[in-house]
């Protein structure tokens, strides 16, 4: 065996032991969340339906974003398997495991602290750390096994795990409000919609593309700039979750703060793949013709690999 095929099967060993590590920690979180989709034993079949059916204002922001990632997926040649897989791993991955920790951190400072520990402040800002790195090794388990390379794939494979997140975390809320006052299960399913649009979806796609820019970096200052968006995304999350989150104006302003990246992200690499990509081959060309720049052969091999 040459020293090629070595390294091939040396990768797709790795490959088959992530994935069954993937495998093993959806098994445990769909264990572990399992408890935030029952009531008590008394709980009774009536009660159930009643809560459940406040389930069903989450198509709210379901169906929109499941008919914009079919179009990004055929604009970019992704597999919906893969971004369904997304979904499903942010639902019973990070979402299981940061409850547990936020749970024993907060168990934890308030026996270290006592009444001194605010849960409020502190525990906002644990909340958003434990959640955001969960949520971006989540993805990049993913983005590692799926092979995908492009910032396009970061940006849209994260958004899907922010999701699976976001409706875990939502029908989570909606039990925990409805099992305790059926009245009460569609109130919490309203309030969860209002805080959807500058959520989960949106922070781990933002923070997926500062993971790209540290990856692919071939400087410094883009793995830098990758950090800085990873903890702009962080501090956001923390304010959100903070008292100044609760004021109108403020939660509207981080809200757009983290939507706005992801729409011009999505903005220019439509544009790439329409206008820049053509002008990038025809100035190439010129070059190859007047003998400057870089082999054809490179650039079309970069082009290829962004489109993966």
């Amino acid at each position: 065996m040459n020293p090629m095929d070595r390294q091939i099967g040396k990768q797709q060993r790795i490959r088959m032991g992530m994935a069954g590590g993937l495998i093993l920690l959806f098994a445990l979180g769909m264990a572990i969340d399992e408890a935030d989709f029952l009531g008590s034993r008394h709980t009774s079949a009536t009660a159930y339906l009643q809560v459940y059916s406040a389930f069903l204002l989450m198509l709210v922001y379901i169906v929109p974003f499941s008919l914009l990632m079919r179009r990004l997926c055929r604009r970019y040649k992704l597999s919906g398997f893969e971004m369904l897989t997304a979904v499903a791993c942010g639902a019973f991955i990070p979402a299981a495991f940061a409850g547990e920790i936020n749970d024993g951190f907060t168990s934890m400072m308030k026996q270290l602290m006592g009444s001194a520990y605010s849960d409020a402040w502190l525990g906002s800002a644990e909340t958003a750390i434990v959640e955001e790195l969960l949520k971006l090794g989540t993805a990049a388990l993913l983005l590692y096994l799926f092979h995908r390379k492009s910032r396009p794939s970061y940006l849209i494979t994260g958004m899907c795990v922010g999701m699976g997140f976001q409706i875990e975390e939502d029908f989570s809320y909606i039990t925990d409000s409805g099992f305790k006052h059926v009245n009460a299960a569609f109130p919490a399913a309203l309030d969860r919609i209002v805080g959807a649009l500058g959520s989960h979806w949106a922070y781990t796609g933002v923070t997926a593309v500062g993971l790209y820019l540290i990856v692919s970096a071939s400087s410094g200052r883009n793995k830098r700039k990758g950090l800085l968006w990873i903890l702009l995304v962080m501090a956001n999350h923390f304010l959100y979750d903070s008292p100044i989150g609760s004021v109108p104006l403020f939660s509207a302003l981080l809200a757009a703060a983290v939507v706005l990246p992801v729409i011009l992200l999505l903005k220019t690499d439509w544009s790439m793949s329409e206008t820049e990509m053509d002008a990038k081959l025809s100035h190439s060309y010129a070059q190859s013709i007047a003998g400057e720049g870089r082999p054809m052969d490179e650039v079309f091999n970069d082009l290829k690999r962004d489109l993966k």
